[in-house]
């Protein structure tokens, strides 16, 4: 494991999940009804743009040698930066917001451990995640009440108690151990094997963009009946399981439903697949 390595794999990730198709609520080459205002190019210009910020994650991780939470602090300061350069590349549209934050932290973690470990290990960097973030909750979620503009993620918190992303990143992202042993079970091409990995975290993650563009967060058990419908007709590697996604795709489109949020831990699945080379 080397810079180099957790570079080319980051950004990979990035690429691999827009280009994959069809994704429900998510833009695809084919389709993008549920993001009208955004297509796969506005979506490799984003991943291009983040090279940068992604460089100085890792620079700023194998050069540190304050606390864990103060790396984290740093990073956050540039993850403002590289979300106005995104803005700046996409005219204005959210492509990669929730990924800056989640790759940039995994991508941070993997080369702070450079320095010690020669292989990636899943659970060593989700320690060092979890000793960044140890914070988080408590610092992000205070005094939101005389906040004037919040995030949709503290709005969900504050209406029903749910902590998001938040909650992922400060426990260590638990859902991505999962979705690392889901892909790493999985058969087929690799669009298949991302695709039932996609939506296997669909049916495990509270996804905050599909709870506000529903205005339920009872969206969430829908969509897991959905996933079982889904994979009890096989899967990506079936002519039906096929079917029944593209059709999931048009329904998702026609309700403006998204499930960015599932995304930016599909393509942090995906870093972490790259780098263990089951992917």
């Amino acid at each position: 494991m080397n810079v180099e390595q957790i570079l080319t794999n980051a950004q990979k990730a990035l690429l691999y999940e827009v280009t994959t198709n069809p994704k429900p609520g998510l833009v695809d080459p084919v389709e993008h009804g549920a993001h009208p205002d955004m297509d796969i190019y506005t979506f490799i210009d984003s991943s291009e743009a983040m090279r940068s910020y992604l460089e100085q994650c890792c620079h700023l991780a194998t050069a540190h040698t304050g606390t864990m939470p103060e790396l984290f602090n740093v990073l956050r300061v540039r993850g403002i930066v590289a979300e106005r350069t995104m803005f700046a590349a996409t005219q204005g549209v959210n492509t990669h917001k929730g990924a800056i934050f989640s790759l940039g932290i995994f991508v941070a973690a993997s080369a702070y451990l450079t320095r010690t470990q020669t292989d990636f290990k899943l659970v060593a960097v989700q320690d060092v995640i979890r000793a960044m973030l140890v914070n988080l909750l408590q610092d992000d979620f205070a005094n939101l009440t005389h906040k004037k503009q919040l995030t949709a993620g503290e709005q969900q918190y504050l209406k029903y108690g749910k902590t998001g992303i938040r909650g992922q990143a400060a426990a260590g992202y638990p859902a991505v151990t999962r979705g690392v042993e889901f892909l790493r079970q999985t058969q087929g091409t690799r669009q298949e094997k991302i695709l039932d990995t996609l939506m296997y975290l669909a049916g495990q993650v509270e996804d905050s963009n599909l709870v506000k563009r529903a205005h339920n967060p009872a969206i969430q058990q829908w969509m897991q009946a959905r996933v079982a419908t889904y994979f009890a007709h096989g899967g990506a590697q079936t002519p039906a399981g096929l079917n029944y996604l593209k059709e999931l795709e048009q329904l998702f489109s026609q309700r403006k439903y998204s499930l960015g949020g599932t995304a930016d831990l599909l393509i942090v699945t995906i870093y972490c697949g790259l780098m263990e080379g089951i992917l």
